[in-house]
This record gives structure tokens, sequence and C-alpha cells, in this order.
């Protein structure tokens, strides 16, 4: 975890995180500690040998700034440094506030909500640092970490309503209002894609729907989350190998709503709502099992293959009911198909779009802030594997092209409205470290103006 701490060098009994630079600050501590050469690793750490009451001084390199490897091997000391320790901001160069502050929400997050011991802690102490390039940085830090709370969080503990209740929570923020449809009212709408998941659920569905605007009078775009709260398959049972870990089901949903956050705490100048259709997918006596025909919102009807082809049947009336509310862009993020791991391994995104300057424009954003997305094939081949014999579409075509053909299962609820699909079922959680919160700050900062 992260606080802000007061600082005194006198009293400070923590040790110190600083960056190497011209900041009158680090100028001070070096000549105390007799630091006379530049530092060449990532991250170094002196001994102050009484001279401070710190005990030491982690001093980053001010090659960071310019070499990306050095400021990967950085990122990566500081996650790994023991006990708390205290970041003095103002020993960043002013043009880099913003993005470590950012680094440092980052590396200081720690999922401890389910343990006994007390966590350590990466205090930080702005200083003079730029109050403008603090906020947006804890702003994109914060909304991360958040992202990555909502996906570390087991089911027992985050529930469609509980999601919900964190949507409502986002009402704190000006030009924010959120819309949070029950299982009658979904009904009352005819989403019988989403409903079909919730069947073999006791816990009711919830339709979320995040309104930010701050924009004038220019249509909103829409970022529309995957939802599944947790995913067993249904009856189409994942292995034993294969469950665990699928509470990360609803990573898209995390995404968008927590990048709903940073865009509202920031006042961008945009109008966007994030809409989320949330539920599990469990096993139950009501639960739609293969051959079973669903109804969708916008009246395509939908035969079901596999039920653990799940998550694009509540996305499906999720953008349809984008645009019922106005969107004329959608970005939608899910944790959809092992084939894009299979494609594309644990390090990209796998993207696909019906809009070359949408989808350029978006990539462009992730390109600046170092999240890999890789475009995609989506077209008509796909869309003829998924006709079904016995209803308007089917929801799996098999395995060959299965990232593809999951797109253009969408793209048929999309239409001709500018899309962009961002498959993050490779990237979304890490085995050693949790949920990544990828996608989030792309998301958010494509809205920058």
């Amino acid at each position: 975890m992260i606080e802000q701490k007061a600082f005194d060098l006198e009293s400070e009994k923590k040790p110190l995180l600083v960056f190497e630079g011209d900041s009158g600050t680090y100028r001070n501590l070096a000549k105390q500690l007799g630091i006379e050469a530049e530092i060449e690793e990532a991250v170094t750490s002196v001994p102050t040998l009484g001279k401070l009451a710190s005990p030491k001084v982690h001093i980053v390199s001010r090659s960071v700034f310019d070499d990306e490897q050095k400021r990967k091997d950085a990122f990566k000391s500081i996650q790994s440094l023991e006990g708390s320790v205290l970041a003095l901001i103002d020993t960043l160069p002013r043009s880099h506030q913003a993005d470590w502050v950012e680094q440092l929400f980052r590396a200081g997050y720690r999922f401890t909500t389910f343990k006994s011991e007390e966590a350590d802690v990466l205090y930080y102490y702005p200083g003079e640092a730029d109050p403008a390039q603090v906020e947006e940085g804890a702003a994109y830090g914060e909304a991360i970490n958040k992202a990555r709370d909502l996906i570390n969080t087991p089911y027992s503990h985050l529930n469609a309503t509980d999601l919900a209740e964190y949507a409502e929570s986002l009402t704190a923020y000006a030009n924010v209002e959120v819309e949070v449809l029950d299982k009658e009212a979904c009904e009352q709408l005819g989403m019988g894609a989403f409903l079909g998941v919730n069947a073999g659920s006791k816990h009711p569905p919830r339709l979320i729907r995040v309104a930010y605007r701050n924009g004038g009078g220019t249509p909103p775009t829409a970022l529309v989350g995957k939802g599944i709260m947790y995913d067993t398959g249904g009856y189409s049972l994942k292995s034993v190998q294969g469950m665990p870990g699928m509470k990360m089901d609803m990573g898209g949903a995390a995404s968008v709503l927590a990048a709903m956050e940073a865009i509202a705490r920031l006042g961008r100048e945009t109008n966007v709502d994030a809409v989320v259709a949330a539920t599990d997918n469990r096993i139950g006596d009501d639960a739609h099992v293969p051959d079973d025909v669903l109804k969708s919102a916008a009246g395509k009807t939908i035969e079901i293959i596999s039920t653990d082809a799940e998550g694009r049947l509540p996305l499906a009336d999720a953008v349809w009911f984008a645009k019922e509310r106005g969107a004329e862009r959608i970005i939608d993020v899910a944790t959809l198909t092992g084939a894009v791991v299979g494609a594309l391994g644990k390090h990209h995104v796998g993207a696909f779009s019906n809009d070359d300057d949408f989808y350029e424009a978006f990539r462009r954003t992730a390109e600046n802030n170092r999240e890999k997305i890789w475009r995609l094939p989506v077209d008509e081949a796909h869309h003829e594997t998924l006709k079904s014999k016995v209803a308007d579409i089917k929801n799996s075509g098999g395995r060959p092209a299965a990232a593809s053909l999951a797109a253009a299962f969408i793209e048929t609820f999309v239409g001709e409205t500018p899309w962009i699909h961002l498959d993050i079922a490779g990237t979304a959680f890490e085995d050693k470290v949790g949920a990544t919160g990828v996608m989030v700050k792309s998301l958010a900062d494509h809205f920058r103006g």
C-alpha cells in the first residue's frame, strides 16, 4: 500500500527513496552522504552510517529517464524493497513526476485484505513537486490499483451486487451519474443473453452504467467491460486446473470502472459511459445448457454450443444497451478467450476493430503508456463460421481462430458503430503478482483531450 506522509530529514527514521538529479533535496542528501559520482545501477542502496536518522537511502539513477531497460529494472527493484520506505517526490525532474508517481503507486501495491500480518507501506512526500503532476500520477496509480483490488478479491466477497455498490460510489465525483438495473429491469429490456448466463446463480445480476458528462453535447464513447464475477464454465465445466483464478473473469469490468474513476477524478473534458453486465456463471437447476437458444436484447437468437463461451453473451446485451443510451463509439474489454493467450502469450493484448482510424488513435495511446496491444483479424469468414442452423448465430465456432470468432460474435451486435475489442485474457492476471490492472491507464488516457 502507499500513503502520503510528512518529511523531516532530521527525524525521519524510515529508509528514503530518492531520484538522482539536480533538485536541492537530492544535492543536500548526496553532500551529507559523500556521494560525488553518478549512480550507475538503476537503484543503489546506500547505508547512512549514522549521518542521517534514516538508516538507508535508495537512490534511483537519473539514467532511468532515458533507458527503458533501466527503468524496468528500477521498477522491479522498488517493488522488491522490504519494509516501509518514504519516497521523496520532489527529487524527481518535473517532466517525469506524473509518470513516476504512478509507478510508485503500482510498485507499492500489495493485496493484503485477507492477511493477518501488517503490510509494508510505501510512503511518499510531494514536497515542492508540481501538484498537478502528482495528482495525475496518483489518479492513474490508484485507479490501476483499484482494478487490481477488484480482480484479486474472491467471489465470496465480491459478487455483482458488490460491484454495483463500487460503481455507485463514483457519484462522489462531479459529472458522474450511475444507473443500476436489477434482474426485473433486464427482463423488461429482453436481455435474454445476459440473463441466460445468470440463470444458474443464486445471486442476482446487475447491469451497471456509469455516465460521465463533461464534454458538451458530443455523443459519448462507451467502455463496455465483461463482468463475469466467477466462471465455473457452467455445464461445460472447467477442469480442476482451469477453474482456480476465475475470479479474474471480471477483469474487463474492473478495468473500465477504474478507468472511469480516473477520468472523473481528473475532470477530463469528455463524455464517456462505462457499461457492465455483471453476473457469475454457475451450475444450477435453471442454468442454460448446450443446445439451448437464447434471445438477445437486439432480437437476435443465439444457439448455445458451449456454456464456457459465456462472456460474449452479456457483452452482446451490454453493447446493445450502450448504443441505446447514445454511444457512438465502443471499446469493449474482456478476459474473453484462451485462444488469444495461445496466439500472443502473456505480454500483448489482442485487439480487434471495425474502424482503422479509431483503432490507430487508441493504439498510439496504448503505445505511449507502454501497454502492448496487437491487432488480430475479424472478417466475414469468421462471421460465416458462427452461422447456426437453428438460430441467428451460435456462441462458439470451435478452436481454430477462436479469438477472432469471439470478436466476430460481439461485432454482430455492434453493427456499424466504430468499435474496438480488447481481449485481455493473457494480460489481466499474472501468477506471481496477481491482477495487473492492464488497460486502465490507456482507457483513461485516451480521453485526455
